[in-house]
């Protein structure tokens, strides 16, 4: 600080520690930054002498150029209180505009997370814990958003009636990486792939892959991925995963629901009836138990199913062991090494039917019956006549799905050891249940001949049961001859 004459003038300029103003009867403190943008006031007064009036604050506020901004009903509280004798600090007299510093360049994205975030206005009765991160998923010709060139900025105005500088937006230090083109002179980013949008490492791209280095567990959270997963650990219990290019599991899945357009791999699952998977490519796992499985493709499993329902437009393999408990459909036949159990665990097979259509006839068959008992209970002819027709056109409906005929499909049951009691067999139109153990390696096949199933010793699913079936009709033809 510096001392001041008895004439006001300043000994020094003011600095931005603020500069002292010696009177007789007070001091005054005057603080202002380097750019001017505010004027802070001291006052202490001295035992002697008089107080500091309006005019004298006036004039030394005009002394060091305090020209603008001046807070005017702060500037008549201060000399009310100076003029009372009060010891004030820190008194903002005086305040100009500041600048507005320009904004960054950056990219504006079109496209949102996969999950839900919520703000803290929102009303949420419950969250889901197992949320803890979200993707921005793109499908390739997506648009990803626009690069927003920098912004200068707006000055600002100090005290003393200058312009202050305003910091210019600074550019943006990110690169165009993998999987994005651009467009509009290089403004507009388009998903050349499909995948999740990253922002890394001064790098924007679009990763077709997406690698879980352990578990999945809170720490990762619930997948929701366009493109291909790998856990490189267990999946926990209840923590979901899609992921519409593949999925690759190293350890086992718990009680979750599993997705992907693609193929799924995996250890093994143990569900406790509340976990489901839905696969679009081949399913195969060392073990399942007490899942619900629909399936494009392939179900092959190293060791067994248990207690599971499977529905697929593909093959069941079981390799090594049994499968127990439960219910399958596969359109491409069911093949393991035993089929139930030696508890005689209720087990039903269905094979060479795709399970879409067992669901439609299931349908139709039920309005047919409810159909059939309104005619036989009516009074009406006219209503009785309706109820026929709807019949006739029910029963039209299920015979052209009945002779559908789908190139994949195979009406064939494999066992390559042992078939147990209470295993229930459909193939074709022909449905039976095991009531004695039958070991051996058997193929199951529908009898067109005689009816009922043809037991014969077993050859590959490779090998159509429509196939061996025709060779049997030729052969009774000739012998017919």
């Amino acid at each position: 600080m510096t001392d001041q004459h008895e004439t006001g003038q300043p000994a020094v300029p003011p600095t931005i520690g603020g500069t002292e103003i010696k009177k007789v009867g007070y001091s005054l403190y005057l603080k202002m930054p380097e750019n001017r943008l505010e004027c802070r006031c001291g006052y202490v007064p001295h035992e002697q002498g008089s107080m500091i009036t309006r005019d004298e604050l006036v004039s030394f506020l005009k002394q060091y150029n305090v020209r603008e901004g001046i807070d005017q009903q702060a500037f008549d509280d201060f000399v009310v209180k100076a003029a009372a004798g009060q010891q004030q600090v820190d008194v903002l007299l005086a305040a100009g505009t500041p600048p507005i510093a320009g904004v960054d360049e950056h990219i504006l994205l079109s496209v949102s997370s996969s999950a839900a975030v919520h703000s803290g206005d929102e009303d949420v009765t419950s969250v889901d814990m197992h949320i803890v991160q979200t993707f921005i998923n793109v499908s390739a010709g997506d648009e990803i958003g626009r690069i927003i060139p920098p912004e200068p900025g707006t000055p600002g105005r100090n005290i003393m009636g200058l312009p202050v500088h305003a910091q210019p937006g600074k550019p943006m230090k990110c690169a165009v990486g993998k999987n994005i083109r651009t467009e509009e002179d290089g403004t507009l980013l388009i998903a050349a792939a499909t995948g999740r949008f990253c922002q890394s490492a001064g790098e924007i791209s679009v990763e077709e892959e997406y690698i879980v280095k352990g578990d999945v567990n809170f720490r990762v959270g619930t997948i929701n991925f366009k493109g291909v997963v790998e856990v490189r650990g267990d999946v926990l219990d209840h923590f979901d995963v899609t992921a519409s290019k593949g999925l690759t599991v190293t350890g086992n899945i718990g009680v979750c629901n599993i997705a992907s357009d693609g193929d799924i791999t995996f250890c093994g699952m143990d569900g406790q009836d509340k976990a489901t998977i839905t696969c679009g490519g081949t399913l195969r796992a060392h073990f399942i138990h007490d899942v619900t499985v629909e399936c494009a493709g392939d179900v092959i499993v190293d060791v067994e199913i248990h207690n599971c329902i499977i529905r697929t437009l593909g093959r069941i393999i079981v390799d090594k062991g049994a499968i127990s408990g439960g219910s399958y459909t596969a359109l491409g036949g069911i093949e393991a090494k035993k089929l139930g159990s030696a508890s005689s665990q209720h087990t039903k097979l269905h094979a060479g039917v795709d399970y879409h259509d067992v669901e439609l006839l299931e349908g139709l068959f039920a309005s047919l019956n409810e159909t059939q008992n309104k005619a036989k209970e009516s009074q009406s002819l006219t209503e009785i006549t309706e109820l026929r027709k709807t019949s006739a056109a029910l029963t039209d409906s299920i015979m052209a799905i009945r002779n559908k005929a789908d190139s994949r499909a195979n009406a064939k049951i494999n066992a390559k050891a042992v078939v147990y009691e209470n295993v229930h067999l459909t193939v074709g139109s022909v449905t039976e249940e095991i009531h004695e153990q039958k070991d051996g390696a058997h193929s199951f096949i529908e009898n067109s001949i005689e009816g009922g199933l043809r037991v014969l010793s077993m050859t590959g699913l490779n090998i159509k049961a429509a196939d061996i079936e025709m060779a049997f009709v030729r052969e009774q033809k000739m012998t017919m001859r």
